[in-house]
């Protein structure tokens, strides 16, 4: 296993999916899908690839623990679209107000879920 695959959020391949399904007219309900495919994607690579977790020290427990990436989040998604150049700092400025916008109004977490 390559050094940081246990910790890596976004493998290349889930990018160039990720680039070939955005489509700027999405809803952020759609792109809620979207963040819930690519983090099933991500599970599909680390099996696949027979990943283990990386191993984290607890310091209430003093004990070592696996520790997965959690799901992928929309501003991960908005940031991961800005790393492959699909859309530039200002859309992404504005995308992220509006996410940040519409997540308050519509009580969500961070992964478009009812908060």
């Amino acid at each position: 296993m390559p050094a940081g695959d246990a910790e890596r959020s976004w493998f290349p391949q889930m990018l160039t999916e990720l680039k070939g399904t955005w489509n700027p007219q999405m809803s952020w309900e759609e792109c809620a899908d979207l963040c819930r495919k690519m983090t099933r994607f991500r599970e599909s690579i680390w099996k696949e690839r027979n990943i283990k977790p990386a191993k984290k020290w607890c310091p209430n427990c003093q004990g070592y623990h696996d520790s997965r990436p959690g799901p992928i989040s929309i501003r991960s998604l908005l940031f991961a679209l800005k790393k492959i150049k699909v859309i530039d700092n200002k859309e992404l400025t504005d995308l992220d107000k509006s996410w940040k916008k519409y997540r308050k109004t519509s009580n969500l977490n961070a992964y478009g879920q009812p908060a």
